[in-house]
């Protein structure tokens, strides 16, 4: 049950605090977002209400990113890569969307048939009509690219032997120590070979989105990594616990933080973020990344699922994390050096040798590797 004036206490901080997209570097509001499941047929969704101008400006001409092909009598025409999953979010229910965004920019919108991989041909004899409609394509797929479960995301492995040894020991210590706390079991903690800080998280659902994810973290290692890095090498602390609620006895997710006295490790990690960002592949969820270290998150609860699956139908079990708190707040798994960084897939269906998730890409730190 909600007050009334609990009711207008939460549209007010709707109103205060929009929610946002970040698309090319440049951040929209989403004025309303409409869930939608598809039944059946190859048509999409509702298009999402964006508060996007059509008009392009000379700076968003100057930002567009797509080529421009002029094919005589003045005609223009772009080509827009596009995973395939996404053409009935452009498509529209009964081709409404299609349709509308042909009849606003005027041109014309080709998009591959059902079960077939291509681009998407927009043609018309407007240069920034054609500009427009890119534009709002690019949009949706951004939208609909939210809403689906992230496949991959750029992880730091933390599983060296001794942080292993210190993690595995301050599990031990807990389980002993707090057998009867609320909530605390062992299938909650992390297993010790998946320990790692994720930078990033984002959905690629086809060969060319995985190629380019790929290609971006090795361009990250030259234009991001090493320049930051100078000749010497990155060396951080994994120590102290925080947790991700208000109220330390109902309790999600426990974490060892990252000391980085020298900023450098974050400067990188934002880089990372940012080129992946402008790509399109991920969206940048706050304003600066968290660095953490997962040590005990519900979701790992043996009866409650695979990892990352807030979508079963049943609330979480918290647990208390109090006592924890105050045995083990000071708890460090020492220093780290960053070794490699990772475009990790999630739920590969197998590991690698030593335990961790299979990459699809690794980049590793050092001119000589």
């Amino acid at each position: 049950f909600t007050s009334t004036r609990d009711q207008i206490k939460l549209e007010m901080v709707d109103i205060c605090r929009p929610p946002l997209m970040w698309l090319e570097g440049k951040c929209y509001r989403v004025n309303k977002e409409v869930e939608y499941t598809v039944t059946s047929g190859y048509t999409g969704e509702e298009e999402t209400d964006m508060d996007i101008e059509d008009n392009l400006t000379e700076e968003m001409e100057d930002s567009f990113h797509h080529q421009i092909e002029e094919m005589g009598n003045n005609r223009f025409r772009v080509t827009v890569q596009v995973a395939s999953a996404f053409f009935p979010q452009i498509i529209g229910k009964g081709g409404q969307t299609k349709n509308r965004l042909e009849s606003d920019t005027r041109t014309k919108i080709i998009i591959p048939r059902k079960g077939v991989e291509g681009d998407i041909m927009i043609t018309g004899g407007d240069r920034r009509g054609v500009m427009a409609a890119a534009n709002r394509i690019d949009v949706m797929v951004a939208a609909a690219r939210n809403k689906q479960p992230f496949t991959h995301f750029i992880s730091i492995p933390v599983n060296m032997n001794h942080v292993k040894e210190a993690f595995l020991g301050f599990k031990k210590e807990v389980l002993e120590s707090c057998d009867s706390v609320r909530g605390l079991d062992e299938t909650i903690f992390q297993t010790e070979t998946l320990l790692h800080l994720t930078v990033g998280t984002m959905a690629l659902l086809d060969q060319r989105e995985r190629d380019l994810a790929r290609e971006l973290l090795m361009d990250c290692k030259e234009q991001v990594v090493l320049p930051a890095l100078g000749e010497g090498s990155l060396k951080f602390e994994v120590t102290g616990l925080e947790y991700m609620n208000d109220d330390p006895g109902e309790v999600d997710v426990l974490y060892a933080g990252v000391k980085d006295e020298s900023g450098t490790l974050q400067q990188v990690v934002e880089g990372i973020v940012d080129k992946f960002v402008a790509s399109g592949l991920m969206r940048r969820e706050y304003d600066r990344v968290k660095l953490h270290l997962t040590l005990i998150n519900t979701l790992f609860r043996k009866d409650q699922g695979d990892l990352g699956d807030k979508d079963l139908g049943q609330a979480r079990e918290s647990f208390d994390c109090r006592p924890v708190l105050s045995g083990w707040g000071s708890l460090s798994l020492g220093e780290v050096e960053l070794d490699e960084i990772h475009l990790s897939q999630r739920r590969a269906g197998r590991r690698t040798v030593e335990g961790y998730y299979l990459p699809s890409a690794v980049v590793v730190v050092g001119r000589c590797g």
